[in-house]
């Protein structure tokens, strides 16, 4: 039995509430704000979070038989490299370290303070991001059982939030529902290019639909259980979100949301007065504290993989004795807290969130690139290998059809059509309104395949 086999693992519970506490972070409670200063109707908002979990949808259909059929950790890191070439590989792992991973712990960390000091004007929003990421980090340098159990604990608080902030908001909201018709202008707004950027709020919030694939090899039974939460996590989030935007905008005018980053405590001073609202603040941004948890305990895993694969990288693939990787765990500290010194919110959103839904889908459009070279009998020699997690082999040695694919893509090649048509039309949209936002994006493209090469490199000690 090798090692991999042997070590702690989490089961489907832990693996579904990781996928929504990551997921429902710092976005629902600030994209709001920053969509309506491009977007006036309600139904619009509505229309663009649905297709943003739509999308997410599609792409955990997609990623489900991925990791059905690659189940290894990595994300797209693995996926890109093994479907396409290791250099867009390494290019997907520099990509997820600091735009799945790195801004949106950044992002969270910059809502619990600016939550926290809603509640106390004289607590720094700076000073609150770093002692909470500080904290989270010591938090899971322990081992796995102790990082599920944290997890488990406080999403479930998570859960208990959300089920009182959506309580009192359909008891108390005092707007009619009639914000949330649909008119001719509604339908005008939704063909606009400013609907594209307000898109991409929706994909950042649903960012981290995907991130059981990051850590498949900590999984208990991988090839199904990965799909089971990516695709079970992605409906609850995109339930939640929707209920919850309703009561956004059935709770207070949009002219008082609208530029706002803590949508949240306006919201809640609209339904339980000044006092109400500073306290759920407070609870918000406790809530908060689940998401970043989840990606610390996930980031580090990116590069941990990329190390045991790339030379120069080789010294953070080391682990402690309880199969932490401390040296990886730190290495994003470290990168956080310089974000955290040094970015602003609305910027790191757009300009990251554009390289992470390039790689999100080439990783989707992999499965139509496997079952194609699957079809034509050619299935590379790296694809016909056993899985490090079940012993399962994973494709037939005649590379004809896949022996073991225990999580097909339902209604194939629907989901990753509609993925990748509603990203890119987000994309174009986004490229063409925030060009110098974008360009920011598309450097740290490059710089993922220009340090492919470098890491490649076994340098002498």
């Amino acid at each position: 039995m090798n090692s991999s086999s042997s070590r702690p693992k989490i089961g489907l519970v832990t693996c579904i509430f990781l996928t929504v506490a990551i997921t429902i972070g710092s976005g629902i409670y600030t994209s709001l704000g920053l969509q309506l200063l491009t977007i006036s109707h309600g139904f619009t908002i509505l229309v663009l979070w649905g297709l943003g979990g739509l999308c997410a949808l599609c792409g955990a259909l997609s990623y489900a038989e991925l990791a059905s059929r690659l189940p290894h950790s990595g994300g797209e890191y693995y996926y890109l490299s093994k479907i396409y070439h290791p250099a867009l590989g390494t290019m997907a792992g520099v990509i997820t370290l600091f735009a799945g991973f790195v801004a949106p712990i950044s992002l969270a960390c910059m809502a619990f303070g600016k939550y926290l000091h809603a509640s106390f004007p004289g607590c720094s929003p700076l000073g609150a991001s770093i002692i909470l990421i500080t904290l989270v980090t010591i938090a899971h340098l322990f081992n796995l059982s102790f990082s599920a159990a944290f997890q488990d604990v406080i999403t479930i608080f998570k859960f208990g939030l959300i089920a009182l902030f959506l309580y009192l908001g359909f008891r108390y909201a005092a707007i009619s529902p009639r914000v949330l018709l649909p008119s001719s202008a509604t339908w005008h707004e939704l063909l606009q290019p400013n609907s594209g950027v307000a898109l991409l709020f929706c994909f950042y919030a649903y960012s981290g639909w995907n991130s059981i694939a990051y850590i498949a090899d900590d999984v208990t039974t991988s090839q199904r259980t990965v799909g089971c939460s990516l695709v079970i996590g992605t409906l609850l989030v995109t339930l939640i979100y929707l209920l919850l935007n309703v009561v956004f905008l059935l709770s207070s005018p949009i002219e008082e949301l609208r530029g706002v980053i803590d949508v949240a405590t306006v919201v809640s001073m609209h339904l339980t007065g000044a006092a109400g609202g500073k306290i759920m603040a407070v609870l918000i941004a406790g809530g908060l504290v689940a998401g970043v948890s989840g990606m610390t305990w996930i980031g580090p895993r990116i590069t941990q993989v990329m190390g045991q694969n790339l030379p120069a990288l080789f010294w953070f693939s080391r682990t402690s004795s309880n199969n932490i990787p401390w040296r990886a765990t730190l290495l994003q500290y470290g990168f956080i807290i310089v974000v955290l010194l040094t970015s602003s919110f609305k910027m790191l959103l757009i300009a990251t969130q554009i390289p992470v839904l390039i790689c999100e889908l080439l990783g989707v459009l992999g499965i139509m690139v496997l079952r194609r070279r699957e079809k034509k009998g050619s299935v590379p020699v790296n694809l016909q290998m056993k899985s490090q997690v079940t012993g399962l082999t994973s494709f037939s040695h005649e590379g004809r059809n896949a022996s073991l694919v225990l999580f097909p893509c339902p209604f194939y090649p629907i989901p990753p059509l509609l993925f990748a048509t509603i990203s890119i039309s987000a994309l174009i949209y986004t490229i063409t309104t925030n060009l110098q936002d974008a360009l920011w994006g598309f450097l740290l493209i490059a710089l993922g395949l220009v340090l492919h090469p470098v890491f490649k490199t076994k340098f002498r000690s």
